[in-house]
């Protein structure tokens, strides 16, 4: 347990001579904060060297590395708790699958595949019959022309027209 928690001071050490490395300064002084908590609470362990005392200390020194860990993470990777768990339930999808992309069934010989267009819900009968091709240029009508405007003012004006 202590070489985590060295390890985890010598990433702080890193990120202090590197700061442009932490993208979200809160996370990693929550790091921080537990990173003191897990130092302070192993001190306390040993100085009461009751057996009930000491197990609860390795647990609660257990779960402030994982916290510290995480915070790391998302402060060296400038995102959310949210975004990590997005990222790690589509890592789930991903292994429980086994591969990147989503399957894709071929339905058997004589079976014809379901719609995916607009139109899929809606019966044979509401499918619009009228074909629009984008090819062809729409016949298009000159706009009306406006006389020039006149401005008032001192001086003779240049057309812009």
């Amino acid at each position: 347990m202590h070489g985590v928690t060295t390890a985890l001071v010598a990433f702080l050490f890193f990120c202090v001579i590197f700061p442009e490395r932490i993208k979200s300064r809160a996370q990693f002084y929550a790091a921080f904060a537990l990173i003191c908590a897990i130092i302070i609470l192993d001190a306390l362990g040993v100085m009461i060297s009751a057996s009930a005392f000491r197990v609860f200390v390795y647990f609660a020194t257990a779960v402030l590395q994982v916290g510290a860990i995480c915070l790391l993470f998302l402060a060296a990777g400038g995102i959310t708790w949210r975004d990590l768990g997005g990222e790690l339930r589509n890592s789930f999808e991903v292994i429980r699958r086994g591969g990147e992309e989503k399957e894709v069934i071929i339905p058997l010989t004589g079976a014809t595949p379901k719609k995916k267009d607009a139109y899929a819900d809606a019966g044979e009968d509401e499918i619009p019959s009228e074909r629009i091709n984008i090819d062809e240029p729409e016949p298009t009508t000159p706009p009306a022309s406006r006389p020039p405007e006149q401005r008032g003012g001192p001086g003779p004006s240049i057309p812009l027209e």
